[in-house]
């Protein structure tokens, strides 16, 4: 349901919207999954993990809906001071919609994570269908491609604000200074930005080297990957529980796990993008209007950067699991520090081709690094430590040091 109501925003904002505000569009939303994303690498992939232990654990889950709040605030400043100075009405909208926003992604990603998969469904479905009706608004000529965002990214905000108070979730920003588990959370955001996050900023680094025209024409084609793009996305907040249960076996027993699951999301995101590539013009016509001119050479490329991202985001999420905070940041730092001037230098040379292959090549690299790390990481044997917490104490495995992530730590246990 989030996959299609996404889709269905970015189908109706790409087939209204020039390529110039495409890219606006494209900046806008690119920085909203970027936000999205680091609020799940730093606080609720740290819930996850506790709660894989402890399911009932709601101190835990609504110290973790503050620090959400507390990105979503901190985050919407300096999107919103952006987009008043660009001009940008899909800036403003997302930054003073993306607290809820925020709420809304954590308890759906928590309620999934632990368990209970229903009333987060549900909310899906409700936000889907405001969608639906903004996107036949859009299309009937009644409102604006920015109406159409501010429908859905007010619809959203409203979810999340109404959840988290139906739960007993606490919507104050604030952030209990733990100083293990906060010095975790920056590590692994830094590890995200880096990472991930880079994919992200190469597309504001596009607008401002070469022009919203690039950022819109890879927009475009990332609108018909949807699907496969928001599948990968979203599992992470699957892939974390499942590798976390298995994290005190011996080495061989997390490798063939981590082999498992991505296996399942290579055979569920590869149809959805071979699907994509067998479009006939016609039908591209028909969904992107004008756009698909600009999308269809990229196709290829950018299927690639999905299958590929999704194969990076196991091995990153066992690495999470292990608590190779060190070897993540540094690993992340490498790929982050490579990504960036190689998508803006394809773009300058070959234009948006140059810069689909370069986010291609990177996709191949990073899940290459990431793999390597880890079946380097679980080379050994894992036992449980004797003491209360009961986390794995790591052996050659992890070179005989003790995890830096527990999940009582990072999440401040509470």
């Amino acid at each position: 349901m989030s996959s299609l109501g996404n889709l269905l925003l970015s189908l109706t904002v790409v087939r209204l919207a020039p390529i110039d505000d495409l890219g606006r569009f494209a900046l806008a939303f690119s920085l909203y999954v970027l936000v999205t994303g680091l609020s799940r690498t730093v606080v609720t992939e740290a819930v996850l993990a506790e709660a894989a232990v402890e399911r009932a654990n709601r101190p835990t889950v609504a110290a973790g809906s503050r620090r959400v709040a507390a990105v979503g605030v901190g985050c919407a400043v300096p999107l919103l001071a952006g987009g008043i100075a660009d001009r940008s009405s899909y800036l403003i909208l997302v930054a003073v919609a993306l607290p809820g926003l925020l709420l809304h992604d954590y308890a759906r990603n928590i309620g999934v994570g632990v368990g209970r998969p229903r009333p987060p469904c549900m909310r899906e479905v409700i936000w889907t269908g405001v969608t639906a009706l903004a996107a036949l608004l859009g299309l009937t000529g009644v409102v604006g491609p920015s109406g159409v965002f501010g429908l859905w990214a007010g619809a959203g905000a409203l979810l999340g604000y109404a959840t988290a108070l139906l739960h007993g979730h606490k919507i104050r920003p604030g952030w209990l200074l733990d100083r293990t588990g906060s010095r975790a959370a920056v590590s692994y955001g830094l590890q995200f930005l880096l990472t991930a996050g880079s994919a992200q900023l190469a597309l504001t680094a596009l607008g401002v080297t070469v022009g919203m025209a690039v950022v819109g024409s890879l927009s475009a084609g990332r609108t018909v990957l949807g699907p496969a793009t928001l599948l990968v996305g979203s599992a992470s907040s699957l892939v974390i529980p499942h590798l976390a249960r298995v994290r005190t076996a011996a080495g061989p027993a997390r490798r063939r796990a981590a082999v498992r699951i991505t296996v399942v999301l290579l055979l569920a995101t590869a149809p959805a993008c071979l699907l994509v590539l067998l479009l006939p013009d016609h039908v591209g016509e028909t969904v992107l209007g004008d756009n698909w001119r600009h999308a269809q050479p990229l196709l290829w490329l950018l299927a690639l950067e999905v299958l590929f991202g999704g194969v990076a985001m196991v091995g990153f999420a066992g690495h999470r699991v292990q608590g190779a905070a060190r070897r993540a940041l540094l690993l992340g730092g490498v790929l982050g520090g490579l990504r960036i001037p190689m998508v803006v230098a394809g773009a300058v040379v070959w234009g948006a081709v140059g810069a689909a292959v370069a986010l291609a090549l990177m996709g191949l690299i990073s899940a290459a690094a990431w793999w390597i790390s880890y079946l380097q990481k679980t080379g050994g044997r894992t036992v449980v430590d004797s003491r209360p917490d009961g986390m794995p104490t790591p052996d050659s495995g992890t070179g005989g040091r003790r995890s830096t992530l527990s999940a009582s730590r990072v999440s401040g246990g509470r």
